[in-house]
């Protein structure tokens, strides 16, 4: 049984399945009026009331014009009308054997199509009228006498030796180009590229945006001719090519140099070009002419500063007479320096990095700035700078505000340019001193710490931790199960909202009979961390805090949460 199952299957995957597909692909070719492997055709020529026109197919791929001229063709094209052909369906056979070909249009057919196989075999295709009845077109193969009617309209086969030929201007790969130069008679431009990094060459010496540049050369790419003009001029002058008004230079890595010339205008319709060396003159669209006349300030990178956040060493801000410098510590920890001397918040500066690394120009609002006053510039109201790990430095200065206050003129360090930055990114790049200073009350390890103490004006509380759990040792002894814990966690989140300065004394700031003190041990006899806690200024919900010998206002929401009485000390 399982022989003869084997010998089932393998009759059906060998015999049956192959002659089931034979009569699928010979039904389908019944139903074709001109079956085409396209693939294997080589040439292919077009004869009818115009020019002919013939096709090869290039030996490597794609394919070229050899006639009425010899030029590359539009390879995407020519396999579109190939495929428009291998796909016609005979609606039906109109005649098997006509008497009179002219009653179709088929003694004269509006268009005759040869093919030319690699097997060295030739076919010919003839359209001619449309059906006056259903619609459709009547259609014949020569070798073969039988009128059919095509499912198409003569429309679609109505092509010119501009609808095969390759209409790109000029042919590279955006990636590969490392220079761009265009020559005008106002506002030159050159754009040079080193190990992926755009400049804009010249008098701004200024970092170029990719993006931008990337989408200058995709569109250079992909733009087409509008028109072939003249492909043998007696003359440049009628074109105004003998001294173009704009050349564009595009050079590979490879030193390859592709040049495209704009001349003259033809009014409404585009400009008479000249690509590379070649004699013909091409119309290029207008559009691409207004791409290429783009102002130099359009290239420049718009991103504020791009920088490694791991390389800063140094940041400092200054906002009118005060300057805020903050230093990378040795163990990437920041500490500020002046005004004050304390830790910075590890979080703010990072965020602040980043804030910077995100922040964008607006607008660039002159190439060369020789009048630094009028944009407040000569005496700048606010600075920031960057000082890296090897020791480069990058300032931006910021001066006048525009007249609707929404945005602010600026200027980088060892550039000319003035740009705006918006009052938004302005603000997450000026830190106040209490938004980068450390506002933790207590600094300890966690880990460190084996008992604590909450004294109240008549009680004692005393936690103690042996292995991973907490016990309430007095008033008495309960299992306090995570209360412990989560009592570390809320102390190492204490912020305070300010530093009272100068400090207040004991009875006005409530702290010779505090509400409540508390203190971290990590042994019988070694302290790690205490607090005292005093008067509660209610009209901002504030206490009075003392830690060693300052003084602080922490908000009422970080300290309510510390247990003060038995009740919240009982699971």
């Amino acid at each position: 049984m399982s022989a003869v199952f084997l010998g089932l299957v393998l009759y059906y995957f060998f015999v049956d399945l192959p002659a089931e597909k034979k009569a699928t692909v010979t039904k389908e070719h019944a139903r074709k009026i001109f079956p085409l492997e396209i693939e294997k055709v080589i040439e292919f020529s077009l004869v009818g009331n115009g020019d002919p026109i013939t096709l090869q197919r290039k030996a490597t791929q794609g394919w070229e014009l050899t006639r009425p001229l010899s030029a590359p063709a539009d390879s995407g094209e020519v396999e579109a009308f190939l495929s428009e052909i291998a796909n016609l369906e005979k609606t039906r056979v109109v005649e098997e054997n006509p008497a009179d070909l002219s009653t179709y249009g088929l003694s004269a057919p509006f268009l005759k199509i040869h093919f030319k196989f690699e097997n060295k075999k030739e076919a010919t295709l003839l359209l001619g009228d449309e059906s006056p009845m259903r619609g459709g077109l009547y259609a014949r193969r020569e070798s073969r006498p039988a009128v059919m009617i095509a499912s198409t309209s003569s429309s679609r086969f109505e092509k010119s030796v501009y609808s095969f030929r390759d209409k790109t201007l000029i042919n590279f790969s955006t990636g590969a180009i490392e220079r761009i130069q265009i020559i005008r008679e106002e506002n030159p431009l050159e754009l040079k590229k080193k190990d992926d990094v755009w400049t804009i060459s010249g008098d701004i010496n200024a970092p170029g945006d990719k993006d931008v540049i990337m989408n200058f050369l995709q569109s250079i790419q992909f733009s087409k001719a509008k028109e072939f003009v003249d492909e043998d001029p007696d003359s440049l002058k009628p074109y105004g090519l003998n001294s173009p008004r704009l050349k564009l230079i595009l050079e590979s890595e490879k030193g390859e140099i592709h040049t495209l010339s704009f001349g003259n205008q033809k009014k409404g319709e585009g400009y008479f070009c000249k690509i590379n060396d070649s004699k013909n003159i091409v119309l290029a669209s207008v559009r691409l002419f207004d791409t290429l006349s783009q102002k130099t300030v359009e290239f420049l990178e718009k991103t504020l500063l791009a920088f490694e956040e791991e390389k800063v060493f140094e940041l400092s801000l200054r906002s009118g007479n005060e300057t805020i410098r903050v230093v990378r510590g040795e163990n990437n920890d920041w500490d500020i320096q002046s005004p004050i001397e304390t830790n910075a918040d590890l979080s703010t500066v990072n965020s602040l990095l980043f804030d910077l690394k995100e922040s964008k120009i607006t607008e660039f609002v002159k190439i060369a700035v020789v009048a630094p006053k009028k944009f407040g510039l000569d005496i700048p109201q606010k600075s920031f700078s960057l000082k890296m790990k090897d020791g480069k430095t990058w300032v931006l200065k910021f001066g006048d505000q525009t007249d609707d206050g929404k945005q602010t003129f600026a200027n980088r360090t060892g550039e000319s340019t003035v740009f705006l930055i918006s009052k938004e990114v302005v603000n997450k790049l000026f830190r106040s001193l209490h938004d980068l200073r450390n506002k933790k009350l207590l600094e300890f390890e966690s880990a460190e710490v084996n008992k604590i103490l909450i004294k109240t004006p008549d009680k004692l509380f005393e936690l103690k931790k042996k292995g991973a759990e907490w016990r309430l040792e007095k008033p008495k002894k309960i299992k306090t199960q995570h209360i412990g814990q989560d009592l570390i966690w809320t102390l190492k989140g204490l912020e305070f909202n300010s530093i009272v300065t100068p400090p207040l004394p004991g009875n006005l700031a409530g702290l010779d009979a505090p509400l409540f003190s508390v203190s971290l041990w990590k042994d019988e006899l070694e302290k790690v961390a205490a607090l005292k806690v005093g008067k509660l200024v209610e009209q901002k919900q504030e206490y009075i805090v003392q830690v060693g010998n300052q003084q602080y206002r922490v908000e009422n929401k970080f300290l309510e949460s510390i247990p003060s009485d038995l009740e919240k000390l009982i699971p």
